[in-house]
């Protein structure tokens, strides 16, 4: 529902295309909108087959958890995309705003079918995977063979350290060494970089730590706990897209001031 009203509030907006640095943002909205009904249907049918124990539906957790794993690809590559734009612009805020027109959104989005496709190689004919899953299957982990999945837990390994690593590139720019240099400080820091950094903070509280939490103690499982990996996610999503409705509705999140132009005659926002 957050999300729905993210993409009709921000829809009706005309200039909405034309701020670059938040249209990745509004294309995360439609992608976290699908993700978050997937993973609802998911924990309806788990919620289901607990009361009753029975009625297992053939197939069924695969077309789930298929369009659930390409659904977090599309999502880790724009949060990546989110992240490196951030960086660019906050580190290299004039080289930014020269050449940012020069890189058209439609290559990232390109990239990212092409990567999404490349999965759909991999499972299908790398994997040589075939629909037939068994009835008492009830989890993404058995939905999807082994091979698909060592794939899967390699590819969010390297998505967490990459940004992971633009993430404390731009802390330190803008909260450590933005105050510890002397002179001026710029503390205008724009709706864009609030919501990479809340990416971010979401993904590894909400997404990398229940992986760990069961990497590390075997004992906390689906059969245990219930899907927790898919909760947490779900509560990930719901948080984030509250902070980002007060924040883009927040005309006071990006003070700007005269002071804090560049020579170049444009404001210096983060």
């Amino acid at each position: 529902m957050f999300n729905i009203y993210l993409i009709y509030t921000n829809s009706g907006k005309k200039n909405a295309q034309k701020k670059m640095d938040l249209t990745l943002i509004y294309y995360r909205f439609v992608v976290d909108f699908f993700q978050s009904s997937n993973l609802s249907i998911y924990l309806y049918y788990m919620l289901h087959t607990y009361e009753t124990d029975q009625n297992y539906i053939k197939n069924f957790p695969f077309y789930v958890a298929w369009p659930n794993f390409q659904l977090g690809t599309i999502r880790c590559w724009l949060v990546f995309s989110i992240g490196l734009d951030r960086v660019l612009a906050t580190c290299t805020p004039i080289f930014y705003h020269n050449n940012r027109s020069k890189f058209p959104l439609s290559g990232v989005f390109l990239f990212i079918v092409a990567y999404a496709l490349l999965e759909n190689y991999i499972l299908f004919v790398h994997c040589d995977f075939e629909i037939d899953i068994p009835l008492d299957c009830n989890t993404f982990r058995c939905a999807i063979e082994t091979c698909y999945h060592n794939y899967w837990k390699w590819y969010q390994q390297i998505m967490y350290v990459l940004i992971g690593t633009l993430s404390i590139i731009l802390f330190f720019r803008l909260f450590i060494w933005n105050n510890c240099k002397k002179g001026a400080k710029n503390k205008a820091i724009s709706r864009a970089t609030w919501i990479s950094l809340l990416d971010s903070f979401i993904i590894f509280a909400f997404d990398f730590f229940p992986v760990f939490l069961t990497a590390q103690w075997p004992d906390i499982n689906t059969k245990t706990v219930g899907p927790l990996g898919s909760l947490c996610k779900q509560l990930g999503l719901v948080i984030e897209s509250f902070v980002v409705c007060n924040v883009l509705l927040n005309k006071k999140v990006v003070p700007i001031t005269r002071s804090q132009t560049s020579p170049t005659n444009f404001p210096v926002v983060y």
